[in-house]
């Protein structure tokens, strides 16, 4: 009789995958590893092994979600070949597009704060850092923008970038609601899209001179 072998780097996978489910479902304070370790099968020692705290899993969801957004919206606005219109404009895309790819990582946004207001939770230090990393990237582009005359220089560079970031969030994590039940995946998706398409057109116009 054969015995399986131990993946360590499957195991690890499987226990983000199953932690992330459940802290969009009930937030950082209302999952214990227990349950964690049942929805992943593997074993509490084995979240402690790979994780040690809950803490530590919870930040670890977010960095792992995170990373890969960063990456590509870095990229986005470093990049010099296209005007700070069309930079900021593919950064609205790029976020909607990770929001919706995402939908259980948008959740856990939402459950942060209110988790980190009540002792838990919160984004990690490493998640943390690449967001302000991308706020400054995003205010650099905003404050070129403003002194080429494209933008109005009337506001300020991180109330324009925290105000799409929310537009999007509420969207995913609420807007949905007020539009009513959804015939199918492709009526959701053709509302995202026109909502996406509401937001350039609205936000992009509303910022400028």
């Amino acid at each position: 009789m054969s015995t399986r072998r131990y993946d360590p780097e499957a195991a690890s996978e499987d226990i983000l995958d199953a932690a992330e489910r459940l802290f969009a479902a009930k937030g950082f304070n209302g999952v214990s590893t227990a349950a964690i370790a049942k929805e992943a099968g593997v074993s509490q020692s084995q979240i402690h092994y790979h994780f040690d705290t809950k803490q530590k899993l919870w930040d670890k969801v977010f960095e792992r979600r995170f990373a890969d957004y960063f990456a590509a919206q870095a990229s986005l606005l470093d990049d010099r070949e296209i005007d700070d219109m069309a930079r900021m404009r593919n950064s609205i895309i790029s976020y909607f597009r990770f929001s919706e790819n995402n939908p259980d990582y948008t959740k856990l946004l939402g459950r942060a704060q209110l988790d980190a207001d009540r002792g838990g939770g919160g984004q990690g230090e490493e998640t943390e850092a690449l967001g302000e990393e991308l706020m400054r990237k995003g205010a650099e582009v905003i404050v070129a923008a403003q002194q080429a005359g494209a933008i109005r220089d009337d506001v300020r560079p991180d109330f324009v970038i925290v105000g799409f970031l929310s537009l999007v969030a509420h969207w995913f994590q609420g807007g949905r609601l007020f539009m009513g039940e959804a015939a199918d995946e492709q009526d959701r998706e053709a509302q995202d899209h026109e909502y996406l398409d509401f937001i350039i057109k609205v936000y992009l116009r509303g910022v400028a001179p």
